[in-house]
C-alpha cells in the first residue's frame, strides 16, 4: 500500500521564508537607513553653517545699530549738537581748538560706551578739513570736493553709505581692515555740521578664525548698490563674488548650492547690505558625498536581489493561502457539503479548511443569540429609560402650580395635578413597548397642558390627525421629547409661538411631522447617532437621540428621525415608523424589514 504523502509544515516553510524574505530586506532596510543617515549628517553640516551664519549675521546687525545710534546722537542730542555749532562759531584758533577737545572727549565717551565691544571707531570730518578722532584732531589735507565718496556720502544725507576708500582715514596702512561708511550730519536738513565716519573691523565677520567652517569659505558684504566691500580673497576674484550674488538674488535669495559653491545670504535688518558665506561645496559635504556614493550602489545590489527573492517565496506562500480564501467566499452561497478540499496543501491550511467548515455552523448560532441579546438589551434598557424622571422637570412643574395656585385659585391647580398625573400614571404603569397613537396623543396633551402653564399664551399647540391614525401602534414615550425640544429649545425666547404635530399615511409607513416657529438650529448640524445632554430634558429622560435609535432597533435603518435643515425659520423633525396594528407583532416586522 503506498503511503499518502505528507503536507509540508508552514511553520518550516515560514522559517525558510524568513530566513530568504525578511532578513535579506532588513539588511537592505539597513542600508537604506545608512543612506538616510548620510542625508542627516548633510542636513546636519547645512544646520551647523546655518548656526554659525545666523551668528554672525545678529553681531553684525548689533554692530551696525550701535554705530547708527552713535552716528546720529552727534546730530539729535542738544549737548553735541552744541558742540558741533560751537566749533563753527569759534572766533579764533584758541577757541576752535578748545571746542575741538571737546569734541574729541565726546567721541572717546561715545567709543567706549558703544562701539568699543565689537572694535568699531568713529571719527568726525569737519566741513574745514579737520580730521577729529578720540586720540587727536588733524588737518587732512584733502580736497573735500574732489572726494567721490564725499558726493555720494552729501547725495545720501544723513543715510548711511558705504564705501571702502574712507578706511584709508582710519588706517593708511592697513585699510583693509575696516569696513566703512559714511554719513552727514545734518539737522531737519539744515546747516551740513560735517560727517561722522564708522569703521567695521573685518574681524567681525570671521569671529573664530580658527574653525574649521571658516577655512572651507569666507563671508563677504555688499552694499545696496552691489558693491563688495569687505574685498575679494584668493579663492573668489570680485567678478566671481558678484556673479554668485546675482544667482543668490534670481533664485529667491535661496541658500544652498551654486554650481561648485554653498552659499548662505542674508539682506542685514540694520541696513540694505548684503552678507554672503561662499564656501567649497565638495570640501564642505565630502563626507557626506562618499557615503552616499558608496552606499548607493550597494543599496541597489541588494535592492534587486531582494526584490527577486522575495516575489518567489510570496508565490510560494500566498497559493495555498489564496485558494483557502477562495473557498471562503464560496462558503457563504453553497452547501458546505460540496466543497472538495485539497489535499496538496499545507498541514496547517488543511486543518484551517475543515475549521472553516464548522465555524460556519457555529456563526450562524452565535448570531441568532446576538440577536435574541440585542433586543433583550434594548427592552430592559426602556424599562429603565422609563423608570427616569428628572427632578428639575418636578420642580419646574410645582412652581408653576405654586404661581398659578396664588393668583387663580384652586381650579386650575387641580387641572396641573390631573394633567400631572396622567403623566406620572403612563410612566409607572405601563410595561408594554407598544401603544396605540391616540394613547400617545392624549399623554402629549397631558404634557402640553402642563406647559402651557409655564408658558402662558406665548405658545399655542396643534395636534392634526385623521382617525384612521389612532389605531396604529408607535413606541412609548416617543412624541413627548419631540414636543418637549421644541418647547425647551425653541420657545424660551418666543412670544408669539406655534406648535404644530401632523400624522399622515404614507404607503406602509406612518409618518408624523413636528413644526414650529421658535429657535431654529442657525445651519449648526445635528448628529442624532450622538448622545448630548440638551436632547436629554423632560420627565422621560429620553433624547432625540435615543429616540432614533429606538426606532431603527425595532423596525431597521430606513425608519427613525430626521431633521430639516433647510428649514430657514423654526425647526422641522419627522418621525417615521411602519403602519402597524395591534395585532402585529414588531419582531417579526424588524426582521422583515433589515
Amino acid at each position: 500500500m503506498r503511503k499518502e504523502q505528507q503536507a509540508p509544515s508552514i511553520k518550516f516553510s515560514l522559517i525558510i521564508s524568513i530566513i530568504a524574505g525578511v532578513l535579506l530586506p532588513l539588511f537592505a532596510a539597513l542600508l537604506v537607513l545608512c543612506v538616510m543617515m548620510q542625508r542627516t549628517i548633510s542636513s546636519n553640516i547645512a544646520e551647523s553653517y546655518q548656526m554659525m551664519f545666523d551668528q554672525n549675521i545678529r553681531e553684525i546687525d548689533t554692530a551696525i545699530l550701535q554705530s547708527n545710534y552713535v552716528s546720529s546722537a552727534m546730530i539729535t542730542y542738544t549737548e553735541n549738537n552744541g558742540l558741533l555749532r560751537e566749533y563753527y562759531q569759534a572766533g579764533n584758533a584758541y577757541e576752535r581748538s578748545v571746542a575741538a577737545k571737546k569734541i574729541r572727549d565726546m567721541i572717546l565717551n561715545r567709543n567706549v560706551i558703544n562701539l568699543a565691544s565689537f572694535g568699531g571707531e568713529m571719527i568726525l570730518l569737519m566741513n574745514d578739513g579737520l580730521l577729529i578722532s578720540s586720540e587727536k584732531a588733524v588737518e587732512t589735507g584733502l580736497s573735500l570736493e574732489g572726494q567721490a565718496w564725499l558726493k555720494k556720502v552729501r547725495e545720501e544725507k544723513s543715510n548711511p553709505y558705504w564705501d571702502t576708500a574712507i578706511s584709508a582715514l582710519f588706517d593708511q596702512l592697513n585699510p583693509d581692515n575696516y569696513v566703512t561708511y559714511g554719513r552727514e550730519l545734518t539737522r531737519y536738513g539744515q546747516k551740513v555740521y560735517g560727517y561722522a565716519l564708522i569703521a567695521l573691523p573685518k574681524k567681525l565677520f570671521f569671529q573664530s578664525p580658527d574653525d574649521i567652517r571658516y577655512q572651507k569659505g569666507r563671508m563677504f558684504m555688499f552694499s545696496s548698490d552691489e558693491r563688495l566691500l569687505t574685498g575679494a580673497c584668493e579663492h573668489y576674484s570680485e567678478e566671481r563674488l558678484a556673479e554668485i550674488l546675482q544667482q543668490w538674488k534670481a533664485n529667491d535669495q535661496k541658500n544652498g548650492n551654486y554650481d561648485d559653491c554653498y552659499v548662505l545670504g542674508k539682506r542685514l535688518s540694520s541696513c540694505s547690505n548684503v552678507v554672503l558665506y561662499v564656501g567649497n561645496r565638495h570640501a564642505i559635504f565630502e563626507r557626506s558625498e562618499q557615503i552616499f556614493y558608496y552606499l548607493w550602489i550597494f543599496m541597489a545590489v541588494i535592492t534587486a536581489l531582494s526584490v527577486a527573492i522575495t516575489w518567489c517565496i510570496s508565490q510560494y506562500i500566498t497559493k495555498p493561502i489564496l485558494l483557502l480564501a477562495g473557498k471562503i467566499q464560496q462558503i457563504e452561497h453553497i452547501d458546505t457539503k460540496k466543497l472538495v478540499l485539497e489535499k496538496n496543501h499545507f498541514q496547517e491550511t488543511l486543518e484551517l479548511e475543515h475549521g472553516m467548515l464548522r465555524a460556519k455552523e457555529r456563526i450562524r448560532i452565535l448570531l441568532e443569540e446576538v440577536r435574541h441579546e440585542a433586543k433583550m438589551k434594548e427592552k430592559a434598557r426602556f424599562d429603565a429609560l422609563k423608570a427616569q424622571i428628572k427632578p428639575h422637570f418636578l420642580f419646574n412643574t410645582l412652581n408653576a402650580i405654586h404661581w398659578k395656585a396664588s393668583i387663580n385659585g384652586d381650579q386650575e391647580v387641580a387641572e396641573v395635578l390631573s394633567n400631572l398625573g396622567v403623566l406620572l400614571s403612563e410612566t409607572y404603569k405601563n410595561d408594554n413597548e407598544l401603544e396605540t397613537i391616540d394613547n400617545a396623543i392624549y399623554i402629549l396633551e397631558a404634557y402640553v397642558k402642563i406647559m402651557e402653564v409655564r408658558f402662558g399664551n406665548k405658545v399655542e399647540f396643534f395636534c392634526v390627525n385623521s382617525d384612521e391614525l389612532g389605531e396604529y401602534l408607535i413606541p412609548r414615550f416617543c412624541l413627548q421629547p419631540l414636543v418637549e425640544n421644541s418647547f425647551i429649545h425653541g420657545m424660551s425666547h418666543t412670544e408669539n409661538g406655534l406648535i404644530v404635530l401632523r400624522g399622515e399615511q404614507n404607503g406602509n409607513d406612518i409618518e408624523l411631522t413636528l413644526i414650529d416657529n421658535g429657535e431654529g438650529l442657525h445651519g449648526k448640524e445635528l448628529d442624532l447617532s450622538k448622545e448630548s445632554e440638551d436632547n436629554k430634558r423632560g420627565i422621560t429622560g429620553i433624547g432625540l437621540s435615543n429616540i432614533h435609535k429606538r426606532i431603527q432597533t425595532l423596525y431597521g435603518p430606513d425608519y427613525g428621525l430626521n431633521i430639516d435643515t433647510t428649514v430657514e425659520i423654526g425647526f422641522k423633525i419627522s418621525l417615521r415608523i411602519p403602519a402597524m396594528k395591534r395585532e402585529a407583532k414588531a419582531d417579526e416586522s424588524a426582521d422583515s424589514r433589515r
